[in-house]
């Protein structure tokens, strides 16, 4: 069965290198696959009427005078279907907390955005068997007040921290069991019949073979590989 690839292009992209980005989509056979690049902000139009996009964030503010944000008005305006929230850099870099976090995917989901929430463990947090902790409470603010039918609608992805951008990657048992455990700790905990639940961390086109044999990844979000043309598209043709 084929798996949701989202390819999270941050800020590794100029103007030429998304062209031949583009391009190489074009010439991808994306029957049957469901493929999602999320560019930065210059670059949401550049794959109109090949892939859907996503933003890389979006502002808990509707409008006024926040430079250098933007809205999700605004987003929608764009018809842009899908938005990344949550990621573990801007968790870091620009302190966002759970309570920003949740505010920005209410904005979303009001607008009719589907987020891509993410979540996952630092290193210390792993080898101190906190892993499930950290989890439930990043999901459990992160999600707060919503209702069963917004839960539904929105994509998780796992991805532990220390294996973004490091090479680095859990075990396939050790994946299998957090995906696992995400998909029934929402279940249960909100009361909703259906997850999808992606995971990141060092995906590439060197072990996307080994992780597509683990069925409970509904789908990947990609870093690094998703701004190499080839490796992306080995990555979707290895999608069946």
């Amino acid at each position: 069965m084929s798996k949701i690839v989202i390819g999270n292009q941050k800020m590794y992209m100029n103007k030429e290198d998304v062209i031949a980005f583009r391009e190489m989509l074009k010439e991808t056979d994306l029957t049957n696959k469901e493929v999602i690049v999320c560019p930065t902000y210059p670059f949401l139009e550049y794959y109109d009427g090949i892939v859907p996009v996503g933003a890389q964030n979006v502002s808990i503010n509707d409008n006024g005078a926040y430079t250098g944000e933007v809205s999700s008005h605004q987003l929608k305006s764009l018809n842009i279907p899908y938005c990344i929230v949550g990621h573990s850099e801007r968790r870091e870099y620009n302190k966002e907390t759970d309570e920003e976090i949740n505010l920005k995917v209410k904005k979303l989901l009001d607008n009719e955005i589907i987020p891509i929430l993410c979540i996952g463990e630092k290193l210390e947090e792993r080898q101190n068997n906190l892993t499930e902790t950290v989890i439930k409470n990043e999901l459990t603010g992160d999600l707060k007040d919503l209702s069963p039918e917004l839960v539904e609608k929105i994509i998780i992805a796992y991805e532990p921290i220390w294996a973004i951008g490091t090479g680095l990657t859990p075990t396939l048992e050790e994946i299998d069991e957090s995906m696992k455990f995400i998909k029934d700790y929402v279940t249960s905990t909100y009361n909703v019949s259906k997850t999808t639940i992606l995971y990141g961390g060092s995906v590439s086109d060197k072990n996307i073979d080994e992780l597509n044999t683990v069925e409970s990844i509904d789908g990947y979000l990609i870093g690094g590989a998703s701004a190499k043309p080839a490796a992306f598209q080995y990555i979707i043709n290895s999608q069946n």
